[in-house]
């Protein structure tokens, strides 16, 4: 039997030995390509990868520092520079960069949209101690870019740098110790957000529970020497490091950091410049660090270095680095087998990489090009996780052998920091271990965990398993069991307006929730305390009970006396308090994140007090049962572009809580927002409808800057009620100091006393003319609308008063 497989063996002897003499045969000097810093003009990096692939430089090791890190880890993940360019073409840089929140709403639960609406600044704290923010603005916006396009990546679930498309290190600096550090293992979309994490605008970076990391452009801007640790034979620095800014440009705190930090940078970067063998520099004149409106004119100028300096640095590789010329080509391809659990080699996409192979030649560059292409089409065959394990050619038979592994993840493990249990992470995963995972539920268990109340700086890491399938670790740590969260508001209406919620989260680690809250202006205040569950043993059960007493003042409005029916005026008369105390114990099952249906006992006492009187009536017992259904997937409150709402009630008083009051009231309301490009289109309607017995306290109201233009809030109050109305908004191409619209709204609607009064011929209309301003402290409308009305006899249009509104910050 031995003698039988001698020959076998002899023939895979010859050809490993032939392989490795090629190798030697084509031995080639080792490329290092240094990326350094400089914010927005690295995009210029982008260029210079364009221009050495088309001359056939392919670096073996590539060392990122700052915005390097980024562009060198893209290109490290098997993406080419032309991917790179698109990437970076489609990205909302403006988002990416801007200081406002950075949770995405619609990763929420329904509850906590809506204190998040209303949270103008929030304070935490952890056992009573506080815990500061590290920065100005968050990284979610930023952490997300990155995960999401690394996990579209082929090399998703590769965790060891050395085995990326070429060797990569991203630097960062240790903030524990003053120290660069070159990272070469971990979630690869985090080392880069690490190396890039501008201090101050973003959180830094718990790599572990000892390093802190930010920035690495702080102490390494060019980080030569890491690269001069991989002992590479030959070194080509891309320098877009930025130069001083002129004293002018200085406007804005984050630019004075900047010019601060590139102070500090430049006290070095000329003696690292000397340690390179070749020194590309982009001319990207003034551009500044911050300045992502060019990104072609950037690229262009980093093709123009790159393709200026190639033939140079060309002349020094015997042979071309990296090239896969005919020379380095051994062995024929003749064929190519997949080995697969799940029919790799019968989809389109993974048929045509097979019919690219073959036919070429094996060589010792042909697995850099083909592996990362041949990931990619599995992944673009809704293969999320899939990727080639093992490629090996076979000599005498010319038979190129695939191993595809298809990603099941067969271990999840759970990373904690601080005071966290297990299940605090593990109810936000949206997959399952054994069965396979999509990007989507990557993605969202990645958004869940950020949108938690008990966690932060959550990561989710796939890496690969040594025999088959990977492992996904979820890893955050404590964000603080206490909460502060104030809201401010002024408008016409309600005058001066203030809110805080003190909020404990995870009571004794039971997932019960403490909530106070109060509000108090000139005419509204309320004060409440509640116990919640938020997610009854982490499902999506839901239940609460809260107690709470509350005024609301309502002007009643009279059209003044003696005017012709084409000109009303409305005038205050009267001035009513509407009164309550009680308490309410709802619940029911969140729909996702963005909905909840509830069911509600309300059971409260309630007055409807007219403020001018000498006496106050007293107060009137009043229970209730309440369906509730609601929805709101809205991307953001005021300057929605995508997402609609729906706002479904049914309510009936409980006859022997209520003192014999009975009555039943039904509400309906939608919205939806349309998106055309340059118009959002904002649809909505609502409707009411109640029994004639229905008490003061609860009627419907009709009017406002929100509601409809050309009354005043609360204009019109009734028992019926019928309003819609169509938005259209367009963001203007300047900003006033923020991100700035106008927008025009039609209305239609009217309101009745009782269900016999009910006319469509008394139908109001109005049109109103807003700009709105997207500012830190909440959304800034000033508006103004008029109502118009049709007369039957004689014929003719009313036209009511000229109004004006304002409104600054979030509604409370």
């Amino acid at each position: 039997m031995m003698r039988k497989d001698r020959p076998t063996e002899m023939r895979a002897l010859l050809t490993i030995v032939g392989f490795l003499l090629a190798c030697v045969a084509h031995a080639q000097p080792t490329v290092a390509l240094v990326l350094t810093g400089g914010g927005a003009r690295g995009i210029s990096q982008i260029g210079v990868l364009k221009e050495l692939e088309k001359a056939g430089i392919v670096p073996d090791i590539i060392v990122g520092s700052s915005f390097g890190a980024i562009v060198g880890g893209l290109y490290a993940a098997g993406y080419t520079p032309t991917q790179i360019d698109s990437i970076f073409h489609t990205i909302d840089w403006d988002d990416v960069t801007s200081f406002s929140s950075d949770t995405q709403r619609e990763s929420l639960f329904y509850s906590q949209k809506q204190e998040n609406d209303r949270s103008l600044v929030t304070f935490r704290f952890r056992n009573l101690d506080f815990v500061p923010p590290t920065a100005i603005g968050g990284s979610a916006r930023f952490s997300e870019l990155l995960q999401e396009v690394l996990w579209q990546s082929p090399y998703n679930s590769v965790t060891n740098f050395d085995s990326l498309v070429c060797t990569f290190r991203a630097v960062a600096t240790d903030l524990g110790t003053g120290q660069p550090v070159s990272l070469k293992s971990g979630n690869l979309a985090t080392a880069m957000r690490a190396s890039a994490t501008f201090p101050l605008r973003y959180a830094p970076v718990r790599w572990n529970t000892d390093t802190v990391l930010v920035d690495g452009g702080l102490v390494a801007n060019i980080p030569i020497d890491a690269a001069i640790a991989l002992k590479p034979d030959i070194i080509i620095l891309v320098n877009t490091t930025s130069d001083y800014a002129t004293i002018s440009s200085l406007t804005t705190p984050w630019a004075v950091a900047d010019q601060a930090l590139t102070a500090a940078m430049k006290q070095r970067d000329s003696e690292h410049v000397k340690l390179a063998d070749f020194v590309l520099e982009p001319d990207l004149g003034s551009t500044g660090t911050f300045d992502f409106n060019d990104i072609d004119i950037l690229i262009r100028a980093g093709e123009m270095e790159g393709a200026r300096m190639a033939a140079q640095i060309k002349a020094r590789l015997k042979p071309t680095s990296g090239a896969m010329e005919a020379g380095a080509a051994q062995y024929f391809i003749k064929s190519v087998v997949v080995h697969s659990t799940f029919g790799a080699d019968t989809m389109a996409l993974v048929k045509e990489r097979i019919t690219d192979m073959i036919g070429r030649d094996w060589s010792p560059q042909f697995k850099r090009y083909h592996q990362p292409r041949f990931n990619e089409s599995l992944h673009r065959s809704g293969h999320a996780l899939a990727f080639v394990r093992s490629m090996g050619y076979d000599g005498p038979s010319q038979t190129l052998t695939i191993d595809v592994d298809l990603g099941i993840p067969t271990l999840l493990t759970f990373d904690r920091l601080e005071e966290l249990r297990r299940s605090d992470i593990e109810r936000e995963v949206s997959f399952k271990n054994g069965k396979e995972v999509k990007q989507a539920d990557l993605e969202r268990t990645w958004q869940n965990m950020h949108a938690s109340d008990v966690l932060q700086n959550a990561d989710v890491m796939v890496s690969r398993n040594a025999d088959s399938g990977v492992r996904i670790t979820m890893r955050a740590e404590d964000r603080g069991n206490q909460t502060i969260r104030i809201g401010a508001r002024i408008d016409n209406e309600r005058y001066t307006q203030g809110s805080v919620d003190i909020i404990h989260e995870n009571l004794f680690s039971t997932g019960i929730r403490v909530a106070v809250r109060g509000i108090l202006s000139q005419r509204i205040g309320q004060i409440s305390a509640s116990l919640e569950l938020p997610r009854i043993g982490g499902t999506l059960w839901t239940a609460s009970l809260r107690g709470y007493s509350s005024f609301r003042d309502v002007w009643i409005y009279q059209d003044e006396a003696g005017r012709p029916a084409t000109e009303p005026m409305p005038q205050r008369i009267d001035e009513y308090s509407e009164d309550r105390y009680g308490f309410r114990l709802s619940a029911g099952r969140q729909l996702e994140r963005n909905g909840v249906l509830l069911g509600e006992f309300r059971y409260e006492q309630q007055r409807y007090r007219d403020l001018t009187a000498d006496a106050d009536p007293s107060f009137q017992p009043l229970a209730t049962l309440r369906a509730v259904a609601r929805w709101d997937d809205r991307d953001q409150t005021d300057f929605a572009s995508r997402g609609r709402t729906i706002d479904l009630t049914a309510e009936s008083s409980i006859l022997s809580l209520s003192n014999s009051l009975s009555f039943t009231k039904f509400t309906a309301a939608a919205s939806a927002v349309v998106d055309l490009g340059s118009v959002v289109l904002t649809p909505g309607a609502s409707i009411g409808a109640a029994d004639r017995t229905l008490p003061s306290p609860e009627l419907f109201s009709l009017g406002g800057q929100d509601m409809f233009f050309g009354w005043r809030e609360d204009q019109q109050r009734g028992r019926q009620i019928v309003v819609g109305n169509v938005d259209a908004r367009i963001k203007l191409p300047l900003r006033i100091f923020f991100d700035s619209y106008v927008s025009l709204r039609y209305d239609i609607g009217a309101i009745w006393e009782n269900p016999e009064n009910i006319r469509i011929g008394d139908m109001n209309h109005g049109l109103g003319l807003t700009v709105g301003i997207d500012t830190p402290v909440g959304p800034a409308r000033f508006s103004v609308g008029r109502s118009f009305f049709f007369l039957d006899d004689p014929a003719a249009i009313g036209w009511g008063p000229v109004l004006l509104y304002f409104a600054i910050g979030a509604r409370l």
